[in-house]
């Protein structure tokens, strides 16, 4: 549907079609990941223990087993406020 010439947008529709063609850099994913790891489990994770793909939209954790583990056994709700914070094409599908 074309929009004829000095109809007014709305401005929360001028930046729609980037929403949904760009993804989140791979900093922006690692910095939320270690805020929502901290706000679901209270671990305070630093930015070398985390390193994100995003071609294969995998979290890789390098911690200690315990807390992956932690991780790993609520991966499924961190997942989901990464897909809230980050959108669902920008999140990570996978904690390893």
């Amino acid at each position: 549907m074309r929009k004829s010439r000095g109809e007014i947008v709305a401005v929360k529709d001028l930046f729609a079609k980037y929403r949904q063609i760009l993804q989140a850099p791979q900093k922006s994913v690692e910095v939320e990941a270690i805020k929502v790891v901290g706000e679901v489990l209270g671990i305070k994770l630093s930015e070398d223990q985390i390193k994100y793909t995003v071609s294969s939209q995998i979290l890789h954790i390098k911690a200690s087993g315990m807390l992956k583990q932690e991780i790993k056994i609520r991966e499924k709700e961190i997942i989901k406020n990464l897909k809230q914070t980050l959108g669902a094409k920008s999140s990570p599908k996978t904690i390893l």
